[in-house]
């Protein structure tokens, strides 16, 4: 399946894509929201046969994973785009301007996301929230969660794991069940380790160290079958992968990962490099990257190895998602799908991110550049065994429904 690529003139610092629109995150301190899916939409149209291919890379990537899609009739789609990267120009792109306004958050910011119809933002000063009406686009007031200072916020499961640098990981219970955001709050220490990063592995927060070591915060989740979205909506509707996903936990333990994979290949002197999310853990040994496989018992299961695309001496920083895994170096990333090719993005970002916990858009990377927003669509996935494959998470088995 061809990979495309959307260039969208402009500079921002940040970008978002939630149920449908596109938010853009100004240097000025300011938020724009676009219609996404009529821009994408119409763009389609103004291309002959590309409808279908520009729907399935850009805005219903999860449509191409149903049992009843066949995969030979989507590779055809995107076999007959006449191009695979498409430009949007400033002043189109304002044609689809829904709003805009201060952003209220403080500037610049670290990371964002979306969970729940709440926009959480880190900064240095704290952790941010901010309702949103998905039929008005409005917001609320910002306000400020937790006054720790983060690299990193990651909500999942009606909480938010914060990757706080030298002050180390941390939980907090933004209580989604509730229409009032919760008082101002620290949250759970979970490790006092550095923390660079964090995800989710399933119910489980993975704080990632590049100095001190990667730790596992271990939870215990109850079942709740008849459990709804927090606004009574229909699960299925929501952008959040959890949505559908029983997710009531309580704190079991905190693993360091360097005593759970230690190997023969770990330097005495050092704690290897590890990270994960959702059913992967992933581990540096030597030239090789080691991949584990977390089993819904918790234990760790080692599935495979494969040679490191490149020399992570230089390593900025590393994410995963559904495609795969992209890595950030001073001047470059480097994306590595989930088909074992490697992918080259020369050039100093000025923000980068993906979307691995959303139903429609865990497809894209999106970089952001001096001049413009680089969407790029990497679509090789639906042809991998999910089962099977050791680069990228694993789809979600209700996608095939």
């Amino acid at each position: 399946m061809r990979n495309l690529k959307l260039n969208i003139e402009g500079s921002w610092w940040d970008s978002l894509l939630y149920k449908g629109h596109l938010h853009l995150f100004g240097t000025d301190g300011s938020i724009s929201v676009f219609a996404w899916e009529t821009l994408v939409s119409e763009l389609a149209q103004s291309i002959a046969g590309a409808e279908k291919a520009l729907r399935f890379a850009f805005s219903e990537s999860n449509a191409v994973y149903r049992s009843t899609m066949n995969v030979e009739d989507v590779r055809r789609c995107f076999d007959e785009l006449p191009a695979t990267e498409f430009d949007i120009s400033s002043k189109e792109l304002a044609k689809y301007r829904v709003s805009q306004a201060d952003s209220g958050f403080p500037f610049p910011h670290a990371t964002s996301s979306f969970h729940y119809d709440r926009m959480i933002v880190a900064t240095s000063r704290g952790i941010f929230g901010s309702h949103y009406n998905t039929n008005t686009q409005d917001r609320s007031e910002v306000v400020r969660l937790s006054p720790v200072g983060a690299n990193q916020a990651w909500p999942a499961y009606g909480n938010v794991a914060v990757a706080a640098g030298n002050a180390g990981l941390y939980q907090i219970d933004i209580r989604v069940q509730d229409r009032e955001w919760p008082k101002e709050q620290e949250g759970d220490h979970l490790s006092a380790r550095t923390c660079e990063a964090c995800d989710w592995m399933f119910g489980n927060i993975i704080g990632m160290s590049f100095e001190e070591g990667s730790v596992l915060a271990r939870f215990r989740t109850r079942s709740l079958n008849d459990r709804t979205s927090p606004d009574g909506a229909d699960a299925f509707q929501s952008d959040d992968r959890e949505a559908d996903i029983n997710w009531q936990r309580s704190f079991s333990s905190v693993d360091r990962l360097e005593e759970v994979v230690r190997s023969k290949f770990d330097p005495s002197d050092r704690k290897p490099l590890t990270w994960g999310s959702q059913d992967k853990l992933y581990k540096v040994e030597g030239k090789n990257l080691v991949v584990y496989r977390l089993l819904y018992n918790g234990k760790l299961q080692f599935i495979g190895k494969l040679d490191l695309p490149a020399n992570l001496t230089n390593l900025v920083s590393v994410k995963t998602s559904l495609f795969g895994l992209v890595f950030e170096f001073d001047d470059s990333l480097l994306v590595l799908t989930s088909d074992g090719q490697a992918h080259a993005l020369d050039g100093e970002p000025v923000n980068w991110r993906v979307f691995p916990r959303s139903r429609r858009y865990e497809n894209h990377l999106h970089v952001l550049g001096e001049t413009s927003l680089a969407i790029y669509s990497f679509n090789q996935d639906v042809e991998q065994d999910q089962f099977k494959k050791l680069i990228g998470t694993r789809a979600p088995a209700n996608w095939s429904e």
